[in-house]
Order: structure tokens, then C-alpha cells, then sequence
């Protein structure tokens, strides 16, 4: 017959005489169901000894976990054995108990289960599932995959994170190179956002009451100002290698991400209207090769073509090929590949004596050249694909006008007025 469940504390050596019973005194050393006579115990002749008398820990905590079954732990003192009951019972009832069985399984354990879980929600592209992975196996999982969720510390997390920063072992393990300090901030942080996902993912799973990684300290990122080109700059940069002016043309004037333009085919462009259509991207993903999918923010956009020079060289490059097409193939026929493109980028960059500029450098120029031109930071917004105005304000709030001038003559203007009357 299955036993009730019971919480409290409970004596392990000894019990309660029983209505009736015939207690017998010990000749030497209490015995099972005789009475204690050892003082320390407590009053003799009150306490009858059971067959654990004297082994281990005397006092046991009972408790019934979230789980509805049975737990226990044993102590030296009733006092401990009190408080640690006291301690559970509060945590279940602020929701953030957890199975101490549970906390005896390796992070190593509950990554897998988090990436799986991951990798499997159909919400994230193949790059961002490769980049979880990459971070886990090179840099995480060295470090924490053998460690139990218990002995988890938060300063074993600070201190892992300041040697990721500081250390050029941490850069020569992650990334196979020597050099001065260790691993760049963003690579650092990186690293450590992936440890807090998994350790938020344990205590929802109820595997750890709280997450460890809360309030770490991370290195700052270095900051750097985004460089626009002026027009003149673009044209110099085009002209540079005319093997991908257009590429260059559109990136400058049309604001696409990368694998964006990558992805466009050649009927997505339509000339009549001076219009194109954004609807993919395409990333080069470690052991899959080329992976198209959708844009960085699941949406399809209109790009207008802005400039006379990017429409004559669109024609150019539309010419009577088929719409299934690639409006930039590689050499196989796939779509162009950031790896060639750079490099010839970089060889134009230097013949147009241009330094400190990548790719992305187009991009930035494409919003900062149209709010330039007038255009509102919502319109440049939608050129540019952001998921919301408020990233736009972010990366461009420093091109805006303040109108503090304009401000100062309005208001004065209405004052005087006002005095007037």
C-alpha cells in the first residue's frame, strides 16, 4: 500500500512511544525500539530509538515539490532541517522552486535541449541557427558543458566573461589566432547572451529556481562613426571597377542589405515603373552552402530606383535575359557571393582612394544621401527595411536638424505679438 505523502521535519533516530507499548531499557547502547539514554538527544526515557539511531544525519525535511512528489534532505540540526523547509515552501509559492534532482543535470544537457528547441521553431534563419551553434561548440560548451546547473555561480560567470574580454587565450581558443587581449566585445557578448538564453530556458523549464547570469557585467562595444559617402564619392567608387558598378550604384542609391541584392532576380525589377521588388535574401551558411529565405525582417519592400545612373545601368544589366534569373549571378550561375564582391569592392575602394569603407558602407550611405535630399526619416525608413521608424532615428538622429533656430524665431515671433496686444 502506498504511503501518504508527508512534509515537515522528522526525527531519523529516534520515535514516539506508542499508546500501550512496553519500552524496554537498554543493557549498553540504545537498541531498535528501546529507550534513548543519551542526554544530548534529549529528556531520557521520552525518546524511543529506531534502527538509524546514531547513523548519518538525524533530522529530515520532507517537502512535496511542484511536481507533486515527495522530496527529502537530510541535516546535522533541526534548526537547519526547519529552515530549509521554510525556504521551500517560499519559493513554491512564489513560483520559482526547483527539483534539486533537476539541477543535477550539466548545462552541457540543457543547452542541446535549448538549441534543439531553437533550431526547430522554424522562426530563425539558417545563418542565425549556425552562428548559435558555431558559439556553442567553440567558446560555451568548453567551459560549461560538464558544469551541473547547482554549481552554476555568478561569479564563475563574470569571471568567464572577463577572461573571454581580457585574455588572448580566449581569442587564440575561439578563434585560432594570437594577438593582444582576447575576443572582441560583440563576440564576448555574443557568447554570453547565448549562456543567459540557455540559463532563462532552465528556469522556465524548471530545472534552476533563478538564472545566475542575471546582472552580469559586459564589456562595452567599441563605438564607431558610420562613414557616408557623398555622391562624388559613389561615382569614383563605381567607376573604379566597372565589373560591378551596377552592384555598387544600387547598394549606394537603394539602401538593400547585402544578401538582399543578392537574392533579387531579374524580374524583380521593373523599369517601366522605376521600381524593385525586395522579397529574399540569400546568406552563405558554414556546410549548407547558399540558403535564400526571407528578409532580415520577414517583410517585402518597394525600393525605388532614385537616380537616372542607376536606371541606365539596371538597363544594362536586365537587358533580355530571363525574369528566373539572378540580376547578379556568380560565376556558377547562383547568386553573388559577399566574398568575391569584397574583394573586388576592395580593389575599387582603393583605386578611388577610399579607405575605411566596406559594403555596409552603401548602405549607410543610401539613408544618409536621401535625408540629405529631403527625404523624412519615415520615408528613408521604408527604403531601408527597418522593422520600425525607431531604429532609423537610431542609426541617423545625429543628421537630423535640431530647428532650435527655426524654434527660437517662431516662438519669439508669437511673444511679440502677444506683448503687442
Amino acid at each position: 500500500m502506498k504511503r501518504g505523502i508527508r512534509g515537515g521535519v522528522e526525527d531519523r533516530w529516534h520515535r514516539s512511544a506508542r499508546r500501550g507499548e512496553q519500552v524496554p531499557w537498554p543493557a549498553d547502547t540504545p537498541g531498535a525500539s528501546s529507550w534513548c539514554t543519551d542526554p544530548r538527544h534529549g529528556e531520557v526515557g521520552t525518546l524511543v530509538a529506531t534502527e538509524r539511531h546514531g547513523q548519518g544525519k538525524r533530522w529530515m525535511a520532507r517537502w512535496v515539490g511542484g511536481d507533486c512528489h515527495e522530496r527529502a534532505k537530510s541535516f546535522d540540526r533541526k534548526a537547519q532541517a526547519q529552515a530549509h523547509i521554510s525556504q521551500v515552501s517560499a519559493d513554491i509559492n512564489r513560483g520559482t522552486y526547483a527539483d534539486p534532482t533537476r539541477t543535477a543535470i550539466t548545462f552541457g544537457v540543457v543547452a542541446e535541449e535549448w538549441f534543439r528547441n531553437r533550431s526547430g521553431a522554424n522562426k530563425l534563419k539558417p545563418k542565425t541557427i549556425a552562428g548559435y551553434r558555431s558559439l556553442l561548440d567553440v567558446i560555451v560548451l568548453p567551459r560549461w558543458a560538464e558544469t551541473k546547473l547547482r554549481d552554476l555561480q555568478h561569479a564563475d560567470i563574470q569571471a568567464w566573461v572577463t577572461w573571454l574580454a581580457t585574455d588572448p587565450a580566449a581569442r587564440h581558443r575561439a578563434v585560432g589566432s594570437a594577438g593582444e587581449g582576447g575576443l572582441s566585445p560583440g563576440r564576448v557578448i555574443q557568447a554570453f547572451q547565448v549562456v543567459d538564453q540557455v540559463l532563462g530556458y532552465a528556469v522556465r523549464a524548471r530545472y534552476m529556481a533563478v538564472n545566475p547570469a542575471d546582472g552580469i557585467e559586459l564589456p562595452r562595444k567599441r563605438t564607431r562613426e558610420d562613414i557616408a559617402l557623398s555622391h562624388e564619392e559613389v561615382s569614383r567608387l563605381a567607376e573604379a571597377v566597372p565589373e560591378i558598378r551596377p552592384a555598387i550604384l544600387l547598394l549606394a542609391y537603394g539602401g538593400m542589405r547585402f544578401g538582399e541584392m543578392a537574392a533579387l532576380r531579374v524580374r524583380d525589377v521593373d523599369l517601366t515603373r522605376r521600381r524593385i521588388r525586395v522579397a529574399r535574401s540569400v546568406t552563405r551558411v558554414a556546410r549548407m552552402g547558399h540558403v535564400e529565405g526571407d528578409t532580415k525582417t520577414h517583410q517585402v519592400r518597394i525600393v525605388p530606383i532614385l537616380t537616372q545612373t542607376l536606371a541606365d545601368a539596371l538597363i544594362e544589366v536586365v537587358g533580355n535575359r530571363e525574369g528566373s534569373e539572378y540580376l547578379f549571378p556568380g560565376r556558377d550561375g547562383g547568386p553573388l557571393t559577399l566574398g568575391w564582391f569584397r574583394w573586388r569592392f576592395d580593389q575599387a575602394a582603393v583605386a578611388a582612394g577610399l579607405t575605411g569603407i566596406t559594403p555596409k558602407t552603401l548602405r549607410y550611405t543610401a539613408g544618409s544621401l536621401a535625408l540629405a535630399s529631403g527625404a523624412s526619416i519615415v520615408t528613408v525608413s521604408k527604403l531601408l527595411g527597418h522593422r520600425n521608424v525607431t531604429t532609423t532615428m537610431n542609426v541617423y538622429s545625429h543628421m537630423l536638424p535640431d530647428d532650435f533656430d527655426n524654434l527660437a524665431t517662431a516662438m519669439d515671433t508669437a511673444a511679440r505679438a502677444a506683448a503687442v496686444i
